[in-house]
């Protein structure tokens, strides 16, 4: 999908944020918060999980840091998809 899709053509100019409103950049956020965005989360997963084999080889095996370490590739990629819708809306800026 073409990433200027949800903007029309005379959207797109340099002043972003002062030419769409803000229920109008609203209801683009809430479009793209409806999309998988499959790619994203993939890789926040492999990138979350890399990091926490390697934190978790260093430490002790107790039941706080295990929950913790497979806590973290969730937060990586819920953090990651934020950051590329954010980024997604505000491009032009």
């Amino acid at each position: 999908m073409d990433r200027t899709s949800y903007l029309s053509s005379e959207s797109i100019n340099y002043h972003y944020s002062d030419s769409i409103p803000q229920k109008r950049l609203e209801n683009i956020k809430t479009k793209l918060e409806q999309e998988s965005h499959i790619f994203i989360i993939c890789l926040g997963m492999v990138i979350g999980t890399t990091l926490s084999l390697f934190i978790g080889y260093h430490l002790n095996t107790t039941l706080i840091n295990i929950f913790l370490l497979m806590s973290l590739p969730v937060a990586l990629t819920y953090c990651l998809r934020k950051i590329y819708i954010h980024t997604l809306i505000h491009y032009q800026e």
